[in-house]
């Protein structure tokens, strides 16, 4: 779901709790536009809303840390080769506290990367 850049700006958003654009753009170490794009990413991927303070426009997560991290391991564990990637898969998950949304969310991941493989 996030890429390494995203999964930066989520960091500092995590930490902070809420945070403006050049807060984040100096929390990760760049640029103002390239924040600015990445948030952006993130605002229509549904993990950020963004709300007017003042002249300010402030960020605030909705993803949480622990719900990014499980889409990663997730994603991690459905490229897996081996024939027991299947089964580490659903006890790592079935372990986990997914919600309904998340875990479809993560089985329409797992069957898309399927049919692109299948394709080729």
């Amino acid at each position: 779901m996030l890429n390494e850049i995203e999964n930066q700006t989520m960091s500092a958003l995590w930490d902070r709790g809420s945070a403006s654009l050049d807060e984040l753009a100096v929390a990760t170490r760049s640029p103002a536009g390239k924040t600015l794009q990445t948030l952006r990413r993130l605002v229509n991927k549904g993990a950020v809303a963004r709300r007017r303070q003042g002249q300010d426009i402030v960020y605030k997560p909705l993803l949480n840390r622990d719900t990014a991290r499980t889409h990663k391991l997730g994603r991690a564990l459905s490229g897996m080769t081996t024939d027991t990637s299947g089964l580490t898969g659903m006890v790592v998950l079935s372990e986990s506290d997914l919600d309904p949304q998340d875990w479809a969310d993560l089985q329409a991941e797992i069957a898309a990367r399927k049919a692109r493989k299948a394709a080729r």
